[in-house]
């Protein structure tokens, strides 16, 4: 996904290509808003543009190796954590295929349509303390094409408050 695929929002994505270009990428960004905003559309085209091997002006180039990997949502140093059913799962890795799946389909979806999407009974989806242990082990590594780790937490809110805790320390 890149910028121009993002509705709205001109101000921040020249913001956000300003800091990478001026080499200052903060170690966290936290992208909120309401929904309907295109928040996770928007921090897939950042961490498209910050992957990117050949930056344009402004927008990634969208034709890499990293960029189709990003497009594909498989490229190595992109992680995702997002809420699910404890039942069905304590980490959302089962559940990367649905994930990849949603996001291509409609970036613009909220919790009830993953829920409806990931669980028949429309149990309540968290982001439980043992993911939080997975994105710590997923940081831990090395970058695999050897430039940034990007892991997007979506639905932060989701999280209880031993994972939130955990995630603090990283």
């Amino acid at each position: 996904m890149q910028f121009k695929d993002v509705i709205g929002h001109q101000n921040i994505k020249e913001k956000l290509i300003h800091g990478i270009q001026k080499n200052k990428v903060s170690h966290a960004q936290l992208f909120s808003g309401d929904l309907g905003y295109g928040t996770l559309g928007l921090s897939i085209a950042y961490a498209q543009y910050v992957l990117c091997l050949e930056k344009k002006e402004n927008d990634s180039c969208g034709t890499c190796s990293s960029c189709l990997k990003i497009n594909e949502l498989q490229h190595p140093d992109l992680h995702f954590s997002f809420p699910t059913v404890q039942i069905e799962s304590n980490t959302s890795n089962p559940f990367l295929s649905h994930w990849r799946e949603q996001i291509k389909k409609n970036s613009y979806f909220t919790l009830l349509d993953w829920t409806q999407a990931i669980d028949i009974k429309g149990r309540q989806p968290i982001i439980s303390v043992f993911e939080s242990a997975e994105i710590q082990r997923k940081l831990s590594l090395k970058s695999y094409e050897g430039g940034y780790k990007i892991t997007i937490i979506w639905m932060a809110e989701q999280m209880n408050s031993q994972c939130s805790n955990k995630i603090l320390k990283i």
